[in-house]
């Protein structure tokens, strides 16, 4: 069987159920393209625009159900954007994958790399062996991987809070646009990274969605490799200014408590920490439009942030530590639109799959949208369900988790968590939350495709309202 567009065979093929080349051409075509015309790092608006309007996930997902129906669950050997990969279609086989260490299944693919050369090529989502070891150990320090609410989780709850307030005047009434959301969440994220100091830097902000742009055309031959290493110059001695002056209040603020060593570079993590600030904007967008669509869903949140407010104090660690419904609400938001379509994976040895066996330096792809809204697997596959969150069957099926699991996990995903919900629990405070733009509701199954750029999010403050 022919399993590729470009080269007639793979050592594999005999082992390993192949694509066909019609499968190969739908497989790019329909799940692959898409993503990458969106942009992973940074939205191309026109064209993200047309990509959603053909709805093109839809039939990714029916085109990932067709090839684990005629080949079976086990990996599919298919053709990736730089190469021959394995497909893993099965729950099982992705939990293999995300929960293994990081030691086999290596983090710095193909498509990551080629990405990450333009934005950050010092980066831990790209590092390996010694390197990753010594980065992740600062990574983990600063954010504090695992910790339910960081250190400076009270300060920087109440910059969200602060942050989410401004947005809430008469404007909201008229219905605020994604990108309008986006500037706020992007100014807490400075101020809590950076601290005070980074607010309002516009000239940061230009360097980084330059270099987020350069770094999304790495993927498509050809980019700009000159014009992508003198933004990144620049941009790291911007943030040096900020770790040089490090506001205590900041993650730059206890870059000296970490652990460091030759191979860390602090400045370059910290502008991987910067680009993810898109995630937590995306992901507060998808969870304010399901709230406004899901009047039971808002109701239960709203009492639960009242509730924590008045018992627990309004934007502090015990408050938010008293939201598990809001919390889990974001978190499910993003388990439907997952911020990571595709994770990728490298094998660095042999590894086994079912009765065939893959050489090192195999590129894996575990297709965690599909995973998410896999209704042969989950019930509430296009459904919006916290609760799925609450009771553990959400956790349990880890393909899905938005955040990834096992060693390779983002080790931010508790703040980006933190400061996701905050900004969310400010729009619930005292006022009811509309949606124009966006055709959802608990009736009807959730689009796979949303495009958040024609959404309008609509605030009305309630008349006895007063603000704590």
């Amino acid at each position: 069987m022919t399993l590729s567009l470009e080269t007639p065979r793979h050592p594999l093929a005999t082992a390993l159920p192949a694509a066909s080349r019609g499968e190969n051409l739908r497989f790019r075509l329909g799940y692959l393209l898409p993503q990458y015309l969106r942009a992973a790092l940074r939205t191309r608006p026109y064209a993200a625009r047309l990509v959603d309007r053909l709805d093109p996930d839809r039939r990714g997902l029916e085109q990932m159900r067709e090839l684990r129906a005629r080949h079976g669950s086990g990996p599919v050997l298919v053709r990736g954007l730089l190469g021959p990969a394995l497909l893993v279609l099965d729950a099982q086989d992705a939990r293999k994958v995300l929960d293994g260490p990081v030691a086999l299944y290596a983090v710095d693919t193909r498509e990551k790399t080629a990405g990450y050369a333009a934005l950050q090529p010092a980066a831990l989502a790209v590092s390996h062996g010694r390197q990753r070891t010594a980065r992740r150990a600062f990574t983990d320090a600063v954010l504090e991987a695992g910790v339910p609410v960081h250190r400076l989780g009270g300060h920087f709850l109440r910059v969200a809070g602060e942050e989410a307030r401004a947005l809430l005047g008469p404007r909201a009434e008229q219905g605020l646009t994604p990108d309008v959301i986006g500037e706020r969440v992007e100014r807490m994220g400075r101020r809590c990274f950076l601290g005070e100091a980074g607010a309002d830097d516009g000239e940061l902000a230009r360097l980084l969605g330059a270099l987020l742009a350069e770094a999304d055309r790495a993927l498509g031959r050809p980019w700009r490799p000159a014009r992508a290493r003198r933004l990144r110059r620049s941009l790291m001695r911007r943030q040096a200014r900020y770790v040089c002056e490090a506001d205590p209040r900041s993650l730059t603020g206890l870059f000296r408590l970490a652990p460091k060593g030759p191979e860390t570079s602090p400045e370059a993590q910290l502008t991987s920490w910067l680009a993810a600030l898109g995630i937590v904007h995306t992901t507060v967008v998808q969870a304010l439009a399901l709230l406004a669509t899901h009047p039971a869903q808002h109701r239960l949140a709203a009492e639960e942030v009242a509730t924590a407010d008045r018992c627990q104090g309004m934007r502090t660690a015990a408050g938010y530590e008293a939201m598990p419904y809001v919390r889990a609400c974001v978190l499910e938001a993003a388990r439907l639109w997952p911020p990571v379509p595709v994770q990728t994976r490298r094998t660095t040895a042999e590894t086994s799959w079912r009765s065939a066996v893959a050489p090192a330096g195999t590129e894996l792809l575990v297709p965690t949208a599909f995973h998410a809204r896999d209704e042969e697997r989950l019930d509430h596959a296009h459904r919006f369900a916290p609760d799925a969150w609450l009771d553990g069957s959400a956790v349990r099926h880890r393909a899905a988790h938005p955040f990834g699991v096992g060693e390779a996990r983002c080790s931010g995903s508790e703040l980006a968590l933190l400061l996701a919900t905050g900004f969310v629990a400010e729009f619930l405070r005292g006022g009811e939350l509309a949606a124009a733009g966006v055709r959802m509701g608990p009736r009807r199954p959730l689009p796979v495709s949303f495009d958040t750029r024609r959404l309008r999010i609509g605030y009305r403050a309630y008349r006895t309202h007063r603000d704590g």
